[in-house]
């Protein structure tokens, strides 16, 4: 838990001041309309309590919690809103994802290009595979997205499937909102070496990922990175559960969303 910080529950399972990130997400998933912020001011969170409506979370400049309201135990369920828009409310309740407040901050790419983490998942008993994307912007917001599918050929290469959909995903939601560049953490090699041609595309779905990536290529620029798995890197972590609740909680390959049409899980 980030020092000092208290988390008010407004409306949940359980209401008032608690002290840790883990309380509060106990005391709001799965209620619906839940309400809660961050502070490290308990007397803001005092009167956020009571229904001031002019408190703002984590006020002092402190990390925001990027989150305000659940419902359902999901934020990852589309609405309505912005004027007849779409929303597409990020998915920061999934069951073991990070605390949005304890995120490390200046990860993004100064100058404006788009950093994506990708990760990918496969469940045996389920025939689905799954990926999990999170894009960081230069000014520290954070969205996330993740799907699944269970066509047969493609289960084939079970959690590999995943990994080529997230890579493939992310370059694609960079593109439509408008990003010149974008650099690509993975975990698993096959994302960069197919395209670059040090691995060779001995089936029809890795040939048709790395002729894909290499025909986006002329549009946006790609930079690949490395990220060894399982090292506690929060944002590949991150990606790592995405992709993992992917498989039960999102049966479909979602389209690409603009980001106006998208609230951000994380932001300062």
């Amino acid at each position: 838990m980030a020092a000092g910080k208290v988390y008010a529950v407004r409306k949940g399972k359980v209401t008032g001041l608690l002290d840790s990130w883990e309380a509060c997400r106990e005391a709001v998933e799965g209620y619906p309309g839940a309400e809660f912020k961050s502070f490290k001011d308990p007397a803001q969170a005092q009167a956020y309590l009571a229904g001031s409506p002019d408190v703002s979370a984590d006020s002092g400049g402190s990390e925001n919690s990027g989150v305000q309201k659940a419902s359902g135990g999901s934020e990852d369920s589309r609405m309505q809103g912005n004027g007849g828009k779409k929303r597409d409310r990020s998915a920061a309740f999934r069951t073991g994802l990070p605390d949005p407040a304890e995120r490390p901050l200046g990860m993004g790419d100064p100058t404006g290009g788009l950093v994506a983490y990708v990760d990918g998942s496969y469940d045996h008993s389920l025939r689905r595979y799954a990926f999990g994307c999170v894009f960081i912007l230069s000014d520290d917001r954070v969205y996330v997205k993740n799907g699944s599918g269970d066509n047969p050929d493609t289960a084939q290469l079970r959690n590999v499937s995943g990994e080529m959909l997230g890579a493939m995903y992310a370059v694609r939601w960079a593109m439509r909102n408008g990003f010149s560049r974008i650099e690509l953490r993975y975990d698993y090699e096959g994302i960069e070496k197919w395209v670059t041609g040090a691995w060779k595309s001995k089936t029809e779905l890795t040939r048709k990922y790395a002729a894909a990536m290499r025909r986006w290529m002329g549009s946006i620029e790609m930079r690949f990175t490395k990220v060894e798995a399982h090292t506690n890197v929060y944002y590949n972590e991150l990606a790592d559960r995405l992709a993992k609740n992917g498989l039960r909680e999102r049966e479909e390959i979602p389209e690409v969303w603009l980001m106006e049409e998208l609230e951000p899980w994380a932001q300062v």
